[in-house]
């Protein structure tokens, strides 16, 4: 026993890679404030993926992933800051992408792929106490080289988006008190490289309460959280085929305390 396993050890280390990869990343951005409530905003970026993890049919490594974006979008502030909003457009190219071989010890790649669009955060303060999260993505993600040339990129759905309401009570004796609930959503979006199956639509929704007590020069509060209140079948994704649909939490609560000094 002893003896397979220092064989075993040993045909590991002659059988191990080192891999360097190495590459120059520039960035660049820049911020345009022409009035106080608004600013025009533009970046640049280059990627190098991190370290190589696997191998293809033939044994070799994959090429590290890279990529290449330019966003560009707005921001606006108003009434003193309560209601701020952000507008972005991206445009994003990754090369060298790959998925795992189902029942095998390694992956393939499946090319280039770019995803672009639009995002959209409002956030602000409708009422004493009571504050809104609005969110919206649009996402046109394809694969632009590859056995699966011009499919939909597998786990990206096309509309997504979020809102979530919270209310500070600000009045005696429930001052410190807060609750709020939300609504998360997002469109169907393939499962595979293929398009041969889509994950449904969905939509989860959570909620919270907490209260905050002060204590001497401390802070003291209690919280639960609620997730998935209705007990939706969810989906958090694949691995980009058939076999390894990720099942999110059912309904779920968790509580928290915290002491801070």
């Amino acid at each position: 026993m002893a003896f397979g396993a220092d064989q075993s050890l040993a045909d590991a280390r002659a059988a191990s890679t080192k891999v360097n990869n190495a590459r120059f990343n520039p960035r660049a951005g820049i911020v345009y404030q022409p009035f106080e409530w608004l600013s025009f905003f533009g970046n640049y970026t280059q990627s190098l993926g991190s370290a190589n993890t696997t191998f293809d049919a033939s044994g070799r490594v994959l090429s590290p992933q890279t990529g290449e974006q330019f966003e560009g979008g707005f921001k606006t502030t108003f009434f003193d800051g309560r209601l701020n909003s952000n507008v972005a457009y991206y445009h994003l190219t990754k090369q060298n992408l790959a998925i795992r071989v189902p029942g095998q010890p390694f992956s393939m790649p499946i090319g280039e792929a770019r995803s672009q669009g639009v995002e959209v955060d409002i956030a602000g303060e409708i009422a004493k106490g009571l504050s809104l999260i609005l969110t919206y993505a649009y996402t046109d993600a394809k694969i632009l080289k590859g056995d699966d040339q011009g499919n939909q990129l597998f786990n990206v759905p096309k509309h997504a988006g979020s809102l979530w309401a919270r209310y500070n009570v600000p009045y005696e004796p429930l001052h410190g008190l807060s609750f709020g609930a939300g609504i998360f959503v997002q469109g169907k979006r393939p499962g595979d490289t293929a398009n041969t199956y889509f994950l449904p639509s969905q939509a989860r929704v959570d909620a919270m309460v907490r209260y905050q007590l002060p204590v001497a020069r401390s802070r003291f509060s209690v919280q639960l959280n609620a997730y998935n209140l209705a007990d939706e079948t969810l989906y958090g994704g694949t691995l980009g085929d058939r076999f390894s649909v990720n099942v999110g939490m059912p309904r779920t609560f968790i509580g928290s305390i915290h002491y801070a000094m």
